[in-house]
């Protein structure tokens, strides 16, 4: 009796599957997906390698070709997630899927889209971490009072004195979502208080426990040392740091924008460092960028401008386009994509 039959059997079935597998998706028509990337991109080869083996991918660096090439294309990747080109223009009559090179989504949704059947995806897993260490060392940065000792190196000063403790500190979180979920992990661990607002409040969040809403603002920000801003940009959230809100906040305190430009009144802000109100400002995303060389917050002691950069870690590229290859193999496949957005929820 030939008791390899059994395994022989299934091995024999793996590969017919497999076989049939690729056969079916040679059979398959071509989709086509519509990349566009910024000028200075340097990772084509990538794309033609391993994403043109699953469809046929074209590249294009501008709006209007991207525009041109879309009219039949059944998917696109928006690598410059800045870019409107989705927003400001009718939808692609073919289009079924949209994925994002990053987090925020708010260049591309529209209410044309979200009541559309196109599915949006976004890049989740590659920028939460390195922006939520970004925040920790901003914080620690204005305790630690780095920048005057690096002022002082400079002029060969030995300014000897005291500083602050993060541990202990109130740092309000507006933004529950994976971003603010990362920051929420990194500070909780190093012993910061953290209170977390989003939308709505719920009392038995597995993360959060009590998750307050926006309406409790303005008892909950005269109380904290220091307010991150790590909410999507929708017409609800747009300028949700306003005059109001500053003149709420203790004096003082710190403020960090790591979510986008657009949810800050930055006059308001202006003038709430120029009071004193708002100790210092830590600005990761501005209203109009790159910031304007004539913007008053670059040569504002308390203000720290940095460019856009809290997510850049070296090598996120190779991750952005593994993950945009892993969802490209699953829609072409027919399996469920992964990181689905909601589009009417983060539309409003």
């Amino acid at each position: 009796m030939n008791t390899d039959y059994p395994n022989a059997a299934l091995a024999s079935f793996e590969v017919s599957a497999s076989f049939l597998s690729t056969f079916e998706r040679i059979q398959m028509p071509r989709r086509k997906i519509v990349a566009l990337l910024p000028v200075a991109f340097d990772q084509s080869s990538t794309f033609l390698s391993e994403a043109d083996n699953l469809a046929d991918i074209v590249l294009t660096q501008s709006t209007d070709e991207a525009i041109r090439e879309l009219q039949d294309a059944d998917g696109f990747l928006l690598w410059d997630i800045f870019n409107p080109v989705i927003r400001n223009n009718p939808l692609p009559p073919k289009l079924k899927w949209i994925h994002i090179a990053g987090v925020g989504v708010d260049a591309a949704l529209s209410s044309d889209l979200a009541s559309s059947e196109i599915v949006v995806t976004n890049t989740r897993g590659v920028f939460e971490y390195p922006i939520a260490e970004y925040v920790l060392g901003l914080l620690l940065m204005v305790a630690k009072d780095f920048r005057n000792t690096i002022k002082f190196q400079h002029t060969k000063e030995w300014k000897k004195r005291e500083t602050f403790a993060l541990r202990g500190q109130t740092v309000l979180l507006i933004g529950p979502g994976a971003i603010g979920r990362e920051i929420f992990n990194l500070l909780s661990a190093v012993g910061v208080n953290v209170i977390a607002v989003g939308r709505h409040q719920t009392m038995n969040d597995p993360l959060f426990g009590r998750r307050h809403s926006m309406d409790e603002l303005e008892y909950l920000l005269p109380a904290a040392d220091a307010v991150i801003l790590s909410l999507p940009l929708t017409s609800e959230t747009a300028g949700v740091m306003n005059k109001t809100r500053f003149s709420q906040m203790k004096p003082g305190s710190s403020f960090i924008n790591i979510g986008r430009g657009g949810l800050v009144d930055e006059d308001a802000l202006l003038e709430a460092l120029k009071d004193g109100r708002i100790g210092t400002a830590l600005l990761d995303v501005f209203a109009v960028e790159p910031l304007p060389k004539d913007h008053p917050f670059w040569s504002m002691p308390q203000v720290f401008v940095s460019p856009h950069m809290s997510a850049d870690l070296h090598g996120w590229r190779g991750h952005v386009v593994a993950k945009f290859i892993e969802n490209l193999e699953r829609w072409v496949t027919g399996k469920p994509l992964e990181n689905v957005i909601d589009k009417t929820s983060r539309f409003s």
